[in-house]
């Protein structure tokens, strides 16, 4: 199934913002914010996670939502950032010329990165649900109105 423009932007803005937040928060957490500019400072990182991500994502299914339901959609996110994540450090990493990322860093990234990542893709596939949901119960009350007669 080829994706579309449509299909990928909504997920990769969202990704893009959970990404942010979880280095953001991160960045402050640490005390790490660069106080000149910020938004560079979350930005850069942000760009050392997300291209392992939209790439392992664009081959392993992490933007089609529509195929397979909610758990294989999940399960193929998931995946994505089993496989995009210790890429993403690796890539800051040689960035920043670090030879060794410390074991509690890789843990907080895999835990509370995919937290941020996961997290909001489990939202809005929960809501997704929801909201399809509440259209089809509606759609069932209004079938079974009475109609209303006209008067001719």
């Amino acid at each position: 199934m080829k994706l579309r423009r449509h299909q990928l932007l909504p997920w990769l803005l969202g990704d893009v913002l959970a990404l942010s937040a979880f280095v953001f928060i991160g960045q402050v957490d640490h005390g790490l914010v660069d106080a000149a500019n910020p938004l560079w400072g979350v930005l850069e990182q942000v760009l050392l996670f997300g291209a392992p991500w939209v790439l392992a994502g664009l081959w392993l299914g992490a933007f089609r939502f529509g195929e397979g339901g909610a758990r294989a959609f999940l399960a193929r996110s998931l995946n994505t950032w089993l496989v995009a994540a210790p890429l993403g450090l690796l890539l800051r990493s040689y960035v920043l010329g670090r030879a060794v990322v410390p074991t509690a860093f890789i843990s907080a990234t895999l835990f509370f990165g995919g937290m941020f990542v996961l997290g909001w893709r489990a939202l809005f596939v929960l809501g997704h649900f929801l909201v399809r949901r509440r259209r089809s119960t509606w759609e069932v009350k209004k079938d079974e109105q009475p109609h209303s007669l006209h008067a001719s």
